[in-house]
């Protein structure tokens, strides 16, 4: 298993400089001599993985995530499993690809014998909490010693946890999810403010619903303030570890549902004040790998199956690589797809099992007044053609990207001869992964919910082509 144990954790910390910063507290979970970390877990919903500040954009309103990477550890190259809510939730929660555990469609409910991060915190002395979105079902939720769709309850969990107990606690915010409307923050960001992304038409529509999807994560971005300075007034941050990350990609054509980066990139900060140096790690990472990180700090073993392995080495030490490959899919989401993709430093490569059929949509995308402006632009000819990839059917049943050379991936290299040896070696890679983890075949299908073109639901619920 690509676990933690690959490493040993007592050798390893005798040879760091760092090991006093990495490790102030005894292994044992029982030990009185310090109290363990609390943990504090803020995933954004539908958010790009480059949409704050901190991340190089130059108008998002973000300045507490910012201060956050500003005084933590920013990753650089993190990377979703799925650019699917409830089959992303589900790896980071277990540490598992969401297809070995059969919850690879939408809203498909984790398995009560899957053991999920907080359950095994929970019996090693946490107290835990999730507030806001769970998405995993009734079981998962179960095993929380809080669990309340109201994430604003956050300060309830925390002002009346067990005082002689870590805790570890997940706000999941349903910010920047669609729909949109006015009025989310004081300051609106205006049409102005708006960075319009390659593969979407600059036109009135579309910077509409980005300024308004802007000001979604700035009112995110005044929560987790407020969870911040919580911590900070009740002199809980030296002694919390905080993350930050997204579920997936924005909601917008040709990012979330896609494999794409603009799909499964994902923003992923953390935070242990006074014992980790804030820097940037560029190494790639999966979110398969939190909760085996998060096991390993703790000195907790991984549960059995988990394919995740710990970035431990990585937090602490800037100079170590990340993993050579991250793995995503995409599956059921109102519509059906089975695509399976690659990730390198430097080549993407993504396999489509049904070709023959257009880029499945997400409803809330096809019903958007960007989605509407973009079928009439494309019907006027009015479309770029790296614009118009979103409709292409039939797909190729295969790419490949250089993203050192086209960080967007428009230029598809499958029939370049200068890359036979690269595609090859990735194809391989991706069989064996698909192989290792137990995926389903591409047979199995389920039928469409919407017309993949109009967005309009469909009656006889056969898939649209």
């Amino acid at each position: 298993m690509a676990g933690i144990n690959r490493f040993s954790r007592r050798s390893f910390l005798k040879s760091s400089a760092l090991a006093a910063a990495a490790w102030p507290f005894k292994k044992s979970l029982g030990s009185t001599a310090k109290k363990q970390p609390n943990i504090v877990w803020l995933i954004a919903d539908d958010m790009g993985w480059k949409d704050c500040g901190c991340y190089g954009h130059p108008t998002i309103k973000t300045p507490n995530i910012d201060r956050l990477a500003a005084e933590g550890i920013r990753f650089t190259n993190a990377f979703v499993t799925s650019p699917q809510c409830s089959p992303m939730r589900a790896t980071l929660w277990t540490g598992k690809y969401a297809h070995s555990m059969r919850v690879e469609d939408l809203h498909t409910p984790l398995p009560a014998e899957e053991a999920i991060l907080p359950e095994i915190l929970n019996k090693n002395g946490y107290y835990c909490g999730n507030l806001g979105k769970l998405h995993l079902g009734k079981a998962a939720a179960a095993k929380f010693d809080m669990a309340d769709i109201d994430r604003h309850k956050w300060k309830k969990f925390l002002d009346e946890r067990p005082k002689d107990k870590s805790f570890f606690l997940t706000v999941g915010f349903t910010d920047p999810h669609r729909p949109y409307k006015k009025g989310a923050i004081e300051s609106p960001h205006t049409k102005d403010d708006v960075v319009v992304p390659a593969y979407l038409p600059d036109t009135g529509e579309t910077r509409m619903e980005l300024a308004l999807y802007y000001d979604e994560i700035s009112r995110m971005d005044g929560e987790i303030g407020q969870i911040l300075d919580y911590l900070r007034q009740h002199k809980l941050e030296e002694n919390t570890i905080v993350l930050f990350l997204s579920d997936n990609g924005s909601p917008f054509p040709r990012a979330k549902i896609t494999l794409y980066d603009s799909g499964i990139g994902t923003p992923l900060i953390m935070k242990w004040k006074g014992h980790w140096q804030p820097s940037l790690r560029c190494g790639l990472v999966s979110t398969v790998d939190i909760a085996a990180t998060f096991l390993d700090i703790l000195g907790l073993q991984a549960t059995t199956g988990m394919h995740g392995r710990s970035i431990f080495r990585q937090i602490i030490d800037p100079q170590k690589p990340g993993r050579k490959y991250v793995f995503a899919e995409r599956n059921w989401h109102t519509t059906d797809d089975h695509i399976r993709a690659l990730r390198t430093k430097k080549y993407k490569y993504i396999r489509n099992a049904y070709p023959s059929e257009p880029l499945g949509q997400d409803s809330g995308m096809t019903n958007s007044a960007t989605f509407r402006k973009m079928r009439q632009l494309r019907d006027a000819g009015k479309l770029t053609k790296e614009q118009l990839q979103i409709f292409r059917c039939p797909r190729p049943a295969e790419e490949l990207y250089d993203l050192d050379t086209d960080p967007c991936e428009f230029r598809n290299l499958v029939k370049e001869l200068a890359y036979k040896k690269v595609l090859a070696e990735l194809r391989c890679r991706l069989d064996k992964w698909v192989a290792e983890t137990n995926d389903v075949p591409a047979s199995k299908r389920k039928p469409d919910l919407i017309n993949r073109e109009t967005g309009e639901k469909l009656s006889n619920k056969k898939s649209s082509k």
